[in-house]
């Protein structure tokens, strides 16, 4: 018999605070949810970030049904910072059409919203994002789409859902998906210039 562990064991890279973690989000019907694979929560190792204090502090006030709170550790970083399509992505792969899904597939999509900005950006003659998550926190609101139905799965610890997803930023969907336009707005507007 497998005993389960006694705490979550979140993984570097997405629990440091200087890297932007991307988490999964899939659609019931017309519906996107937090992708229960998609993982989340709070580091061990890293302290919380003042950039998203604010926006944890809120999720922590209003969350209904957390998991134990021996299971982690509030007070630190909290991951993903955002969340991107995670499911049913189309490949080729030997010749085939195949479909794919994971954080390793909403990543790259993050990846190339990224690259877009810092385009628009360059093009209007303003330097890079460059660290992006202050900027990404600072347009929480307008900036994403809201993900608030679902959770990530905690089948390793016990059973049933790990973090739910809520309003504003949480621990299965971070701040929500991508709003290009309200990003693109934001990323070109002359007080983000650097």
């Amino acid at each position: 018999m497998s005993t389960l562990p006694a705490k979550f064991a979140p993984e570097w890279p997405p629990t440091s605070p200087y890297v932007t973690a991307v988490g999964g989000t899939a659609l019931q019907g017309d519906t996107e949810v937090a992708w229960p694979m998609g993982g989340g929560g709070f580091a061990f190792a890293h302290t919380q970030p003042g950039y998203q204090a604010a926006a944890v502090a809120e999720y922590l006030r209003t969350a209904h049904a957390l998991p134990d709170a021996a299971l982690f550790n509030s007070s630190n970083r909290g991951f993903p910072d955002v969340s991107a399509l995670a499911t049913n992505y189309a490949i080729v792969l030997n010749g085939q059409v195949s479909t794919v899904s994971g954080t390793s597939a909403s990543t790259p999509t993050w990846a190339a919203i990224v690259t877009l900005l810092n385009d628009a950006r360059r093009e209007k003659g303003i330097a890079p994002l460059g660290f992006l998550n202050p900027f990404l926190y600072a347009n929480a609101k307008r900036g994403f789409h809201d993900v608030t139905v679902g959770a990530n799965d905690a089948y390793t610890c016990f059973t049933g859902d790990g973090f739910s997803a809520a309003v504003g930023w949480d621990p299965a969907t971070g701040l929500g998906s991508p709003n290009f336009p309200a990003l693109l707005a934001a990323a070109t507007n002359a007080s983000t210039q650097r």
